[in-house]
This record gives C-alpha cells, structure tokens and sequence, in this order.
C-alpha cells in the first residue's frame, strides 16, 4: 500500500489526500454492512473509523455512489 498524501496550508489543517481504490473500498465495506446488519444507521461512521478514514469523506463518496448507482435521485457525476 502506498503511503498517503497529505496537503496543508499555513495556519489550516492538513487534509489528507485518498486514492480511487479506497474510496471504491470505503463504498463497498459500506454498502456490505448495511446489507449486513439490516440498517443504515451507523455504518459510515463505523466503517471510517476502522480505515482510518474522515467520516465526512466516507459519508460523501457513499453518497454519490448512491446517485451514480441510481438508488438516490440527483444529478449523476459520471
């Protein structure tokens, strides 16, 4: 695994920079919980905190997945 990427600006936090393979994994561990546990309660913040992930990145990728895969009705990105 490669390391992961940070950016910064003076007097801001550092951000920190994901590939597309673990947004894809993000996505998928999230989507597999839910099914898992009958619930969508709790499971973004749980799959974020196990990778180590921002929950508000984790919270947005699942959310355009779900638009992209039309199980949520907005505008598409791809």
């Amino acid at each position: 695994m490669e390391p992961y990427r940070t950016r910064g600006f003076p007097g801001k936090a550092l951000t920190r920079g994901y590939t597309p393979a673990e947004n894809v994994q993000a996505v998928r561990l999230v989507r597999k919980l839910r099914t898992e546990l009958s619930t969508r309660h709790g499971s973004i913040q749980r799959v974020a905190g196990q990778l180590g992930y921002g929950l508000e990145s984790v919270r947005a990728w699942v959310r355009q997945a779900d638009i992209d895969d039309g199980e949520k009705p907005r505008t598409r990105s791809r």
